[in-house]
């Protein structure tokens, strides 16, 4: 089985091709402000490389979101147009479980506006429900999880950065992830779409 595995949601674009549930290779690197540009061409460089052919992935695993509103949709809108012309299969993970993957993570992502977007995990599963706060607040939410690591865009809320391997951690937890059964419905997740209507109720 070919797996395309991608995230455009945030600070990285990461591309990795794995076959066999072993990579063949994965491309990450910082660069939010040219994923759109850079996505198809580094999907192009691996399939020559490993001579496959697009219409041979037979899954896609991307990020959702939270994060950049034009980024989320980069992975999304590759993963669509291939479900137009395959039956390849498409499974959707939160941006912000990729970066904690089966460890036991506080996951971090810049929000702007001096606000992140936060979550914890262990083992994959998330403690809490997915959350938008003011940068101010998270000292006091992390009272909660001392022996938590940070991870994610740690430098926004004080924090020295942690290496993550988004492939590896989107690999293994599509293992537990449902493949999306109506592709076309399948939309990025804003979680200050969420905030937002709080506030007008």
């Amino acid at each position: 089985m070919l797996q395309l595995i991608m995230d455009t949601s945030n600070q990285y674009l990461m591309v990795a091709l794995y076959e066999d549930n072993k990579c063949l290779e994965s491309i990450q690197e910082m660069g939010s402000k040219r994923q759109s540009e850079n996505a198809i061409p580094y999907l192009q460089k691996l399939l020559e490389k490993y001579h496959k052919e697009l219409l041979d992935i037979d899954e896609i695993i991307l990020t959702i979101g939270p994060g950049s509103y034009t980024g989320e949709r980069v992975a999304l809108t590759i993963a669509k147009t291939l479900s137009v012309i395959s039956s390849v299969r498409i499974k959707a993970i939160s941006s912000l479980a990729t970066y904690a993957g089966l460890q036991k993570c506080v996951s971090v992502i810049d929000a702007r506006s001096q606000k992140v977007f936060v979550c914890a995990y262990e083992n994959g599963q998330a403690l809490i429900p997915e959350q938008m706060m003011e940068i101010i607040h998270f000292p006091q939410f992390m009272q909660s999880y001392q022996d938590f690591q940070v991870v994610g865009q740690n430098e926004v809320v004080g924090y020295d950065n942690v290496e993550v391997n988004l492939a590896l951690n989107l690999h293994e937890l599509a293992k537990n992830t449902p493949v999306c059964e109506n592709v076309d419905a399948l939309v990025p997740r804003y979680l200050k779409d969420v905030e937002a209507k709080k506030i007008c109720l």
